[in-house]
C-alpha cells in the first residue's frame, strides 16, 4: 500500500525500529541493572535513528499539521518542544560528566518521553492527518520522507534557534561538551 491510507509507512517503520532500541534499553535497565557500555551503544544507536526522524517530522510532516489540523501549529510547536527534549534527554544520558544515577534519570525519562510521543504520533497525529489532508498531499510526503537522506547533517545545535551557534559553540566548548560524542548539547 503507498496511497493515502498507509501515510506514514515509513515513519511508523522507523518507529518500530526505535521501539526496538527502547525494548533493549529496557532490558538492560531490569536484568540486574544497566550495564554502562550497553546503555551508551543502545543510547548512541537511538540517537542515530532519532537524528534523521525528527528532522524529517519537522521538516516534512509538521508543515502539513501547520496547514491541515485545528490547532496545527500549537501542535507542531508542542511536536518540536517534545523533540528538543527528547534530545536533550539523550544529551544527558550520554554525559559522563554527570553523576551516573542523573544519567539513568535522564535515560529512564527519555524512554516514558519517546514511547508517549510515539504512541501519540500513531494513535492521533497520523489519523488525524490522513482525515483531513488531501490525497495528493499525503503522498508528497511520503516520498519526501522516502527520499530524505538517510543521514543529515545535525542541526547545528539541538534546542538552539538558528542564528544562536556561536554563542552555542562557545558555551559548548568552555563546558567541556565539544567532544565528538558530546557535541553540541546544552
Amino acid at each position: 500500500m503507498n496511497g493515502p491510507e498507509a501515510f506514514p509507512s515509513e515513519l511508523c517503520a522507523e518507529h518500530r525500529a526505535v521501539e526496538t532500541v527502547l525494548r533493549r534499553l529496557d532490558g538492560t535497565r531490569t536484568d540486574g541493572g544497566p550495564v554502562p557500555d550497553d546503555d551508551t551503544r543502545l543510547l548512541h544507536a537511538l540517537r542515530e535513528l532519532l537524528d534523521r526522524h525528527l528532522a524529517v517530522e519537522e521538516d516534512h510532516v509538521h508543515p502539513l499539521v501547520r496547514r491541515y489540523l485545528p490547532a496545527g501549529g500549537a501542535l507542531a510547536d508542542a511536536a518540536v518542544h517534545t523533540h528538543t527534549t527528547i534530545r536533550l534527554l539523550i544529551d544527558r544520558a550520554l554525559d559522563e560528566h554527570l553523576p551516573v544515577a542523573e544519567r539513568h534519570h535522564a535515560t529512564d525519562t527519555l524512554l516514558v518521553v519517546v514511547r508517549a510521543h510515539l504512541s501519540g504520533e500513531e494513535d492521533r497525529l497520523f489519523p488525524a492527518l490522513r482525515l483531513r489532508v488531501p490525497a495528493e498531499e499525503l503522498r508528497r510526503c511520503s516520498r519526501r520522507v522516502r527520499e530524505a537522506p538517510p543521514t543529515t547533517p545535525p542541526r547545528p545545535v539541538w534546542g538552539i534557534p538558528p542564528g544562536a551557534v556561536a554563542t552555542a559553540t562557545v558555551r559548548d566548548h568552555l563546558t567541556g561538551h565539544g567532544s565528538s560524542e558530546q557535541r553540541h548539547s546544552p
